[in-house]
């Protein structure tokens, strides 16, 4: 089959399967704190929309710092041979990567561990569909206080 990912590291990247896997990412990950963002506000006796408005637009902020950090390269100083608590060792999938893959658009053209855009990018890019859809909520739809 062409174009069917190979899994070896170093085969060529194919550029529209990591678009669709950074696109599954944004999107997916808006979708999972807006229906948190949802439910938290029904339990708050809040409208649905206007607290998914407000959660979207602190997650939003909140991703983009975790993300902008994530980007800032290693201190030469440290040694990097440990991952944090969100990190996975390499070639592994988080629990939430691994639920996108098996998603549309991602599953569709899968791309292997090795060729995905490192996790500050997809979460830096995740916020800005966050905070995106929070200002669409605002101006486009008329949710607000």
């Amino acid at each position: 089959m062409p174009g069917a990912p190979s899994g070896v590291p170093d085969a060529p990247r194919d550029r529209f399967a990591v678009l669709l896997d950074v696109t599954g990412y944004a999107v997916w990950l808006t979708v999972a704190f807006a229906a948190a963002a949802a439910a938290l506000a029904v339990l708050a006796g809040w409208p649905a929309a206007q607290g998914v408005k407000y959660g979207l637009f602190v997650v939003g902020w909140l991703a983009f710092g975790f993300g902008t950090f994530k980007l800032l390269p290693s201190r030469p100083w440290k040694d990097d041979d440990g991952g944090g608590r969100f990190e996975t060792a390499a070639g592994e999938d988080t629990a939430f990567q691994s639920l996108v893959q098996r998603l549309p658009p991602a599953r569709f053209r899968p791309v292997p561990v090795v060729h995905r855009l490192p996790t500050g990018v997809r979460v830096f890019l995740a916020s800005l569909v966050m905070l995106g859809t929070s200002l669409a909520l605002e101006q486009v739809f008329g949710i607000g206080p």
